[in-house]
């Protein structure tokens, strides 16, 4: 079996590649061409035993690697925060341009493969293309591609994804520790579903049910809660 990894420098991304590396699995770590750390992420995936990938954000010279590799699972790993969007040069909308548009590219690029690899999105709880939030709003649109790609896919919606971040993001780590603590409270007084589905997760938790999910016979669906647990 054989994995294609894009985002895999990501905070999820990483664990998705390293868990595919020790299941056992071919994996294709992909890394942007002009990427400032380059030969730090080929030693890092390499030391795991995955092949670094530098093909284009280009959709022909990705379904051209597609067709060469012939991966049985596409994961979808992408995003962007604001200070990152701002070192990468990065302009406007910035969840349209990288979460929606390089989204596009690799769903584009997957269909005209004709390889039918699964796609497994990386999504959000929350995740609506009338959404108001221009993060949540830009999510819902991309899971809308991959929905008419035609191609089987996975559609994974966490909640807050908290740890030990290179990129610092202590708001994320409190608000999960606060949003934790009150749906504890809400489990008690009955909000099971609702603590199940808002519950914050880790990599390793997260990465390991992608990997469950890309590999299992049942597809086309969107999962969130327990199922990502």
């Amino acid at each position: 079996m054989t994995a294609f990894v894009l985002g895999a420098t990501g905070f999820v991304g990483r664990e998705v590649v390293r868990q595919l590396c020790v299941r056992g699995v071919k994996t294709f770590a992909h890394v942007r061409p002009d990427s400032k750390q380059l030969a730090e992420w080929r030693a890092r995936f390499g030391e795991l035993g995955a092949e670094v990938d530098t093909t284009a954000w280009d959709a022909p010279a990705m379904a051209a690697r597609f067709r060469e590799v012939r991966p049985a699972q596409v994961y979808v790993l992408i995003g962007t925060t604001r200070s990152k969007a701002k070192a990468d040069s990065v302009e406007g909308n910035i969840y349209e341009a990288v979460d929606l548009g390089l989204t596009k590219i690799a769903v584009e690029a997957a269909r005209a493969s004709e390889t039918q690899p699964r796609i497994v999105y990386l999504s959000s709880v929350g995740a609506d293309a009338t959404a108001r939030s221009a993060y949540l709003k830009a999510r819902g649109q991309a899971e809308d591609v991959v929905k008419a790609s035609g191609l089987p896919s996975v559609i994974a919606r966490p909640s807050i994804i908290t740890g030990e971040r290179e990129d610092g993001r202590l708001g994320e780590r409190t608000a999960a520790v606060v949003g934790d603590g009150l749906l504890a409270v809400a489990g008690v007084l009955g909000g099971k579903k609702l603590r199940a589905r808002y519950k914050s997760t880790t990599p390793d938790v997260l990465a390991s049910a992608l990997i469950r999910l890309g590999e299992q016979p049942e597809h086309d669906i969107i999962v969130d809660g327990a199922a990502l647990r």
